[in-house]
């Protein structure tokens, strides 16, 4: 993701698991590659303060309170059952080779199944980098996007950054028998 600069957009929308509040950058071109709302750049089910403090670059204007609707629409389908539907939402984050590499893996684990740190690892080429894996999943900016909740530990569940609760409400609404 390159830093280009002008103003983010901000807004807040209902999961399963709590209220998320998701900062886009129209004037950057995602994963997904150009989109007209830009990317996805941070994600938290904390408050809009938590993702702009873990965004690198320094302080940018925001506009809270500024849906996007095409966001809003992706994940209203995704609350009504439609779990494939994060898919179709372009991300951005910094992160170096393994990181994206990690970050594209995840994406491949489809909603109402699960994958271990270490099948991560192997899914991003590393086989040995389970821990780096782990390590990967508590960097994401962009949850559930990059969906890190269908991560776990061999033996349980595993950590999640906004708390167990949070991650086994997305689990459960994907269908994930616990």
């Amino acid at each position: 993701m390159a830093h280009v600069g002008g103003a983010l957009l901000a807004a807040a929308h209902r999961l399963p698991g709590g209220i998320l509040t998701v900062v886009v950058d129209p004037h950057v071109a995602g994963d997904l590659g150009p989109k007209e709302y830009g990317a996805v750049v941070a994600t938290t089910f904390r408050d809009l303060d938590d993702a702009l403090d873990r965004l690198p670059g320094g302080p940018r204007e925001v506009h809270p309170r500024s849906p996007v609707p095409f966001i809003r629409d992706v994940l209203e389908r995704y609350c009504d059952g439609d779990l494939d539907a994060l898919e179709e939402v372009s991300v951005s984050q910094f992160g170096g080779p393994f990181q994206q590499q990690a970050w594209r893996a995840m994406r491949t684990i489809r909603a109402g199944s699960v994958d271990t740190y270490a099948g991560l690892a192997r899914r991003a080429g590393t086989p040995r980098a389970a821990r780096a894996a782990g390590t990967v999943c508590s960097s994401n900016l962009v949850a559930p996007f990059v969906p890190c909740h269908r991560v776990v530990a061999a033996n349980g569940i595993g950590g999640y950054g906004y708390g167990l609760d949070v991650k086994i409400a997305l689990l459960e609404h994907e269908g994930v028998m616990l």
